[in-house]
């Protein structure tokens, strides 16, 4: 036989949403480029966002007002794992710059930056 359960009481929880992290979050237009970034990692999934943690990132700004978010992998491996999430990147981008129009997946490979660009689409650029 089954038993009744009570009925969620939300009066006797502790549950206090003024600590939530997401009702402290600005509007992207006040974020800093930082919080920007770390608006960018926290969508991603647990394993790409440990993956994005061994990464370095910058923002190439053009005369034109467009730019490009360069992500420096910390090997081959990172950067390949990466371009297999291209669709979830460049969502992320659009939820956090408007200007951003580029990524670049990029590694050091005897002291040169080797890149892929994408466009938002996912599309690699060829030069």
């Amino acid at each position: 036989m089954l038993k009744m359960i009570d009925s969620y009481d939300f009066e006797n929880d502790d549950f206090d949403l003024e600590d939530e992290d997401f009702l402290k979050i600005k509007p992207i237009s006040q974020m800093t480029e930082g919080e920007k970034l770390q608006r960018f990692k926290r969508f991603f999934d647990s394993s790409s966002r440990a993956m994005l943690q061994d990464c370095l990132f910058r923002i190439a700004n053009y005369e034109d007002g467009t730019g490009t978010l360069e992500i420096l992998c910390p090997n081959e491996v990172v950067r390949q794992r990466l371009s297999k999430k291209k669709r979830k990147i460049t969502n992320n981008i659009n939820t956090c710059w408007s200007h951003i129009r580029w990524f670049s997946l990029c590694v050091q490979q005897d002291s040169e930056l080797n890149c892929q660009k994408f466009t938002r689409n996912g599309d690699l650029v060829t030069s």
